[in-house]
């Protein structure tokens, strides 16, 4: 094991040898290293082109020439509040020209820009915030890839858990506080090529990476132990492959001991989900009188039955209880052109416009699960409103995920207080009206302004996490964020939709815009643009023209994974009613 210099008890010890008292260390040393530079050649008023930055994050003048001495007394120079925080994260990328670009960021923010950093169609701009991405991403992974194996010790008393991991980026020093909060009643050390973290129950200690051949032996019965666990708990019905390899890309496979049982699991899962139906249905001598026999005639040939009405005689619920076995079993295809898929679908399997007699479903199909299935049989995709007036729940989205094919997608609608428009507060749970004014829980609407921003953003964060069953197996569409006709273009509105991206992380999402302004001349290049740079799909739409809140029929695609055509329908008189 590498050796690190351990301090006081109360404090972690950072990677450049500096104790952060109270908070977690979580940048690496090259940063306090290039923070130090970066200041004095700023304060020189040094052009990005006139110096050459190392990996460690010093830097020399132009062909290796010493920086000239500076003036300590000069004051700093003024960059945005956001700035540090990017900057610590992008320390920790691969890129061997983050110094320089963030060198370039500060030096133009202290030069005429200091806005920046809300410029999201900026090249400079865009590119640092994929490399903070990236380092993101990688310290989500590392969380969700470590896997702690016991070291050999004849000593129960000292036993110890070592992990070996390597991450996409430099970030274990990131996401070891995680590690110390998840598992302090435990010795742990996660080992990586750029850095180690060691927990001794006391002390969190940071030092020097290693080889993988470096690591210290493990005993293997604990790595048994977790093959088993896992392999009794994979449910074979929703395996997913294409979201298996997204969330759990290959490149992390090697080390992960459940890996291995991962192709062996997906081989049987066809013939397990077959034995968990039958095991399902009913057996012979397990169905009321009469009702094989019914089950087993044609539809059209099934008498009615004059008695009262009871669900095990009923012969139209006995086609719906046919028809919801086969229908989760069924799958629509998509359209195929020039080799892309197109899904289509309508916005709600329960839209009064359907659920009128013999127009949609069949006769009886009078439930939730039976009118989903049965939708899900003709449609690939649906458009889920309902979240739009209120708040969706986990148990509802693992519901629809239990009630359709592999591949069917939802596209969620965003809450109204998410996207700024009127709410009425009696659809909203007792925990949000709880943050409104008195006077204000029983008016007729109210606005996301009417809350706090800790409401607003526990409202983000609930809807997000209520859709993770379905992100996980691979049927979120995306998260539609339609906006009303007084999100006009503007910089309040270019900042409310990076500040969206950052609450949706990685979450797929469209944005539908409701005035005509956006697509005017002067302006559509830098809104497409801006959706671009924030992985915003465009939802192009087909609408009454010349109104309002409506925009031209204009196809442009902003995210060359999804894309999106809304057909509203050119019925002016009920365009722009209350209830749109």
């Amino acid at each position: 094991m590498p050796t690190a210099r351990p301090l006081d008890s109360s404090r972690i010890v950072g990677g450049d040898g500096r104790a952060v008292n109270g908070a977690p260390a979580s940048v690496p040393a090259t940063f306090s290293r290039w923070r130090s530079a970066a200041r004095r050649c700023l304060r020189a008023d040094l052009d990005p082109q006139a110096i050459e930055w190392r990996d460690d994050g010093s830097a020399t003048g132009l062909f290796g020439a010493d920086l000239v001495t500076l003036d300590e007394k000069a004051s700093d120079p003024r960059v945005s509040r956001r700035f540090t925080p990017l900057a610590q994260s992008i320390a920790c990328h691969r890129d061997e020209s983050r110094w320089s670009l963030l060198y370039e960021l500060a030096w133009r923010m202290a030069h005429g820009e200091p806005y920046l950093l809300q410029v999201a169609s900026d090249p400079l701009v865009a590119r640092l915030t994929v490399m903070h991405r990236g380092v993101r991403r990688a310290a989500h992974k590392m969380k969700a890839f470590v896997r702690f194996r016991a070291m050999s010790s004849d000593q129960p008393d000292d036993e110890e858990f070592i992990s070996w991991f390597e991450p996409a980026h430099r970030v274990v020093e990131r996401v070891a506080p995680f590690f110390v909060d998840r598992f302090r009643f435990m010795r742990w050390s996660v080992l990586t090529p750029d850095g180690c973290a060691r927990w001794d129950l006391d002390q969190l200690f940071l030092s020097d990476g290693i080889e993988q051949h470096q690591a210290p032996s493990h005993d293997d019965s604990l790595e048994s132990l977790w093959k088993t666990y896992y392999a009794g708990t994979f449910n074979p019905a929703r395996l997913n492959r294409s979201a298996m390899l997204a969330e759990m890309p290959a490149r992390y496979w090697k080390n992960l001991p459940e890996a291995e049982l991962i192709a062996g699991l997906a081989r049987e899962a066809p013939a397990r989900v077959t034995a968990m139906i039958a095991q399902t249905m009913w057996a012979p001598e397990q169905l009321p009188p009469d009702l094989e026999a019914i089950e087993s005639q044609p539809a059209a040939d099934t008498p009615a039955i004059e008695v009262g009405w009871h669900p095990t005689y009923d012969p139209g619920w006995v086609e719906a209880k046919r028809r919801a076995r086969l229908v989760s079993k069924s799958q629509p295809d998509p359209i195929v052109v020039g080799g892309t898929l197109i899904y289509t679908g309508v916005a709600g399997w329960t839209d009064p416009t359907i659920l009128a007699a013999d127009v949609f479903y069949p006769r009886h199909t009078t439930t939730s699960e039976e009118r989903l299935r049965y939708y899900a049989s003709v449609f690939p995709m649906v458009e889920v409103d309902a979240t739009y007036y209120s708040l969706p729940s986990e148990a509802t989205s693992r519901r629809w995920v239990e009630r359709t094919p592999e591949h069917f997608a939802f596209d969620i609608k965003a809450h109204s207080l998410m996207t700024g428009h009127p709410t009425n507060p009696a659809r909203l749970p007792s925990w949000l009206t709880a943050d409104l004014p008195l006077r204000l829980r029983t008016a007729r609407n109210v606005y996301s302004h009417h809350f706090s921003s800790e409401a607003i953003a526990e409202v983000w964060a609930r809807f997000i996490s209520a859709l993770e069953p379905l992100r996980l197996a691979g049927k979120l569409g995306a998260v539609m964020l339609q906006f009303p006709k007084w999100f006009t273009p503007s910089r309040e509105s270019a900042a409310f939709l990076r500040d969206a991206r950052d609450k949706l992380g990685d979450c797929p999402a469209s944005v539908e815009f409701r005035h005509r302004d956006w697509l005017s001349d002067r302006t559509a290049s830098r809104a497409f643009q801006l959706l671009r740079d924030l992985q915003f799909s465009y939802v192009a739409v087909d609408a009454p023209p010349g109104m309002e809140s409506s925009v031209p029929p204009v196809m442009e695609v902003t995210n060359t994974d999804l894309a999106f055509v809304r057909l509203h329908g050119r019925r002016v008189s009920t365009w722009e009613a209350r209830n749109d």
